[in-house]
């Protein structure tokens, strides 16, 4: 039986020793080196942020310089030199009216009141012509609660509606009452302050420009011009 040489042995043992410690050593400097190549991207990369955020802020502090904020300044009137104020808008016809109290009358007995909302001409569906008006107004009650109505005393009848010509004095009546007209009022049944609202159309010639309007149990409304 052979055996192998103790010194062969144990310059074999000492060999292994070496390959390995050299294993070890290079896998070390590998794991540095790709941390190192980490670190270097990481840092390359902040570096990049930074420049873009300084590179903004420097941009906005440019136009900030350029555009200034504006203010307006308080502009003191020259001594002798009134201080200058907004026209106030103009009013229409109708807002004169309703202020001299052309659009707003009494009814059944001061214990309501209506209101000229707008008298406006359109288009006869039938002829397209414009010899149609709508009359639009308003209901108040004015009584209040305790002031008892029966149905009979406080209903107002807006297709009984008619128009007057203030020049000749030619009579409109409604169009079509169940159609072209609001169902009847019922101001006993109103809440004191409250109000409801109500049209009627009525056929009036082209050439008409203003109009006596008589509503129901309501004082007539005088030479009201017709809008449009």
């Amino acid at each position: 039986m052979r055996t192998r040489d103790p010194q062969a042995l144990d310059n074999e043992s000492v060999y292994a020793k070496r390959s390995h410690g050299h294993g070890g050593l290079s896998f070390l400097t590998t794991l540095a080196f790709l941390l190192s190549l980490l670190s270097l991207g990481v840092s390359g990369f902040l570096a990049y942020r930074f420049l873009n955020l300084q590179q903004a802020f420097s941009a906005v502090d440019t136009a900030l310089n350029r555009n200034p904020a504006k203010t307006s300044p308080n502009v003191e009137p020259l001594p002798g030199q009134a201080p200058t104020q907004t026209a106030p808008p103009t009013q229409s016809s109708g807002e004169t009216a309703s202020q001299a109290g052309q659009l707003n009358q009494p009814a059944i007995n001061q214990k309501a009141q209506v209101e000229i909302i707008a008298v406006n001409r359109i288009q006869n569906p039938n002829t397209k012509l414009r010899d149609f008006v709508n009359i639009q107004f308003r209901v108040r009650r004015l009584a209040p609660k305790t002031d008892a109505l029966s149905y009979e005393q406080g209903v107002i009848y807006p297709g009984s509606t008619t128009a007057r010509n203030p020049t000749t004095g030619e009579t409109y009546p409604a169009v079509d009452r169940i159609n072209r007209a609001t169902s009847n009022i019922s101001v006993s049944e109103l809440n004191p302050n409250a109000t409801a609202d109500a049209y009627v159309w009525i056929q009036i010639p082209e050439g008409t420009s203003a109009i006596d309007i008589l509503i129901p149990k309501t004082q007539a409304f005088k030479n009201v011009p017709i809008s449009g």
